[in-house]
């Protein structure tokens, strides 16, 4: 008994040892295009208020949609960080590119910095993920705030789907990036 225990045990480590693990790969969310504002510039006077990313995506893994229509997150393919900074830090860059102005992403640890600006641009992030005809899809609303007034200057959604360059995660990543681009000049456009 002890013989067999001892021969099934070394059977499935000789096994196990010849399945190498799949490749971990992390993707970090990055806008291509030169950071237009210092986090010193008291000049911004737009800044990104809210951001909510559907709860879906709200974890580390990109997610791809299959061809029954359920959703999976990749276990060996994930951002590097948490998306929804990403996000803030993409969109802030791409939004101060299209507009020539300096769009504030974070607080910096200043508390009321919200109060120094002029609009604030809240961000609701309903879809972001791979589909199954080799499309990136993405899915938002937002709004623009005016901080001094406390009221909603107006509010706009974004759906649009980017077809994949290849096969794989760099490309939904591309295709993710290119959309968000889309998105920030739209954002941009509905800016006063």
């Amino acid at each position: 008994m002890k013989t067999t225990f001892t021969l099934l045990a070394a059977l499935l480590l000789v096994g196990c040892a010849g399945k190498a693990p799949p490749d971990h790969e992390l993707y970090l969310l990055r806008s291509d295009s030169a950071n237009r504002f210092d986090a010193g510039d008291q000049t911004a006077t737009i800044g990104i208020g809210s951001l909510r990313v559907a709860s879906y995506l709200d974890q580390p893994g990109l997610v791809l949609e299959t061809s029954d229509g359920s959703i999976n997150a990749g276990r060996y393919n994930q951002w590097a960080e948490p998306l929804r900074e990403s996000l803030r830090a993409v969109l802030a860059n791409d939004i101060a590119n299209a507009t020539g102005k300096p769009v504030r992403a974070r607080s910096y640890g200043e508390t009321n910095w919200k109060l120094h600006t002029k609009q604030l641009i809240d961000v609701s992030i309903e879809q972001m993920h791979g589909t199954a005809q080799g499309q990136a899809m993405l899915v938002a609303y937002w709004a623009i705030i005016d901080p001094n007034a406390r009221s909603i200057v107006s509010e706009h959604e974004f759906s649009a789907t980017e077809s994949l360059s290849t096969s794989g995660y760099p490309a939904l990543v591309e295709a993710h990036k290119q959309l968000l681009q889309s998105l920030a000049n739209k954002i941009a456009d509905s800016l006063e």
